[in-house]
């Protein structure tokens, strides 16, 4: 979860697309995630949950938080699931969460250093 979380804070599309379950790519996915990294800027992961995923398993899933500029702040609050085939790790798919505010004294999401309520509340 984490090397993909980078590699969309890095641009790395190929790698993306090549940790996608071959079962759930199709040929535009690598040029929308192309055309999607460009234009996002991702800020910060957090994982809230995670269920299996470790060496011994065949599956897991990630539960986490990943806030972005696009260009406004935004978050992505999903629980993915993966599979591990030949000692690889894929990720299958994914379902979206309500997302999660700041309250309004906390830091904003965005990393300003300001409380939310003075920058993007």
């Amino acid at each position: 979860m984490r090397s993909r979380y980078t590699a969309y804070a890095t641009g790395n599309a190929d790698y993306l697309f090549k940790t996608h379950h071959p079962s759930q790519r199709t040929f535009e996915e690598r040029f929308e995630l192309a055309k999607t990294i460009k234009k996002t800027r991702w800020l910060k992961l957090t994982v809230l949950n995670t269920r299996g995923g470790q060496t011994k398993d065949n599956t897991g899933i990630v539960e986490f938080e990943a806030i972005y500029a696009d260009p406004e702040p935004g978050q992505l609050h999903e629980r993915s699931e993966f599979t591990q085939q030949n000692g690889r790790w894929f990720y299958v798919t994914g379902q979206l969460l309500p997302s999660t505010r700041p309250k309004r004294n906390e830091p904003c999401w965005c990393g300003s250093g300001k409380k939310f309520k003075q920058c993007h509340g």
